[in-house]
């Protein structure tokens, strides 16, 4: 079953965290800072877990329990959470890298005011991603729980429908693929990136792991078609019309308001990439 859904604004800029399961791990939320786990496997992942007010500690809880799954499979993990969120050594450790996995903020900060860029320890704005950021060949991007990232935002208030939806999961996939990143998935739902994931280690290509991953009651692809940018690619986007009400939570100016408003129809998990992309494809590149 989907979480509770906890919606967040910042200003006019940043859009929402979806809620998070906690699940225990070995490190305790004192050692957050960004460590690395070694391992003798080429492959290395980047995990960044940006602030989101009170839920942050959930959120880097939630990362640390995928991060068990890259380093059960041989990859190595540097973590950057929280106030540890710094741009320039994100960048450094990114390069080797061929998981990028973010959970934070959606936001704005896209080109001209599109969905897009980071929200780290500063702002980071899609144009820093194509000018200054690099990935290894062929990386995966996978988003947590971003606002944005699958479709729906905090802001809405009412179904924002397909098209708009494919635009911010494409604004917010296009930028890594000019980078060179080969699949870009989002999922708002606890487990989501984890069970994409797992799947992936066990072999299955993308599209088998998106398939798994909308395994839930009112989860359904809404959106199948070649990307606009590469044909060579596919866009997903599912979408869930749940019942009953969401508590919405939003953050202006410092100020916290909450209400209680009517479940709307949302777009919470999306895949671009080559199909039949797959863990023996990113081993031989």
């Amino acid at each position: 079953m989907k979480n509770q859904v906890i919606f967040f604004s910042i200003k006019i800029l940043v859009f929402a965290l979806f809620g998070f399961t906690t699940i225990t791990n070995s490190n305790t939320l004192g050692e957050f800072k960004h460590s690395v786990k070694v391992s003798n496997s080429s492959l290395e992942a980047v995990l960044v877990v940006g602030n989101t007010e009170e839920s942050t500690k959930s959120a880097m809880v939630e990362m640390d329990s995928l991060a068990l799954i890259f380093i059960k499979n041989g990859v190595k993990v540097t973590k950057f959470y929280d106030k540890d969120t710094n741009w320039e050594s994100i960048k450094a450790a990114a390069k080797t890298a061929s998981f990028f996995v973010y959970a934070g903020h959606g936001s704005t900060l896209g080109i001209n005011g599109a969905t897009g860029g980071l929200c780290l320890k500063k702002f980071i704005y899609t144009k820093q991603i194509l000018e200054e950021f690099q990935l290894k060949k062929n990386a995966l991007v996978l988003f947590k729980s971003v606002c944005g990232g699958a479709g729906s935002s905090a802001l809405d208030v009412k179904d924002i429908g397909i098209v708009e939806a494919t635009k911010r999961v494409t604004d917010y996939a296009q930028p890594f693929f000019s980078i060179g990143a080969s699949c870009y998935f989002a999922d708002n739902y606890t487990g989501g990136v984890d069970l994409f994931l797992t799947e992936f280690f066990n072999g299955k290509n993308i599209e088998e792991c998106y398939k798994a991953s909308t395994n839930y009651g009112a989860v359904h692809t809404e959106l199948k078609k070649p990307f606009t940018n590469d044909n060579k690619k596919q866009i997903f986007v599912s979408s869930d019309k749940s019942e009953g009400v969401t508590t919405h939570y939003s953050y202006e100016n410092g100020k916290k308001t909450v209400k209680i408003i009517p479940t709307i129809k949302s777009y919470d998990i999306a895949l671009v990439g080559n199909p039949s992309f797959s863990m023996k494809d990113l081993k031989i590149n």
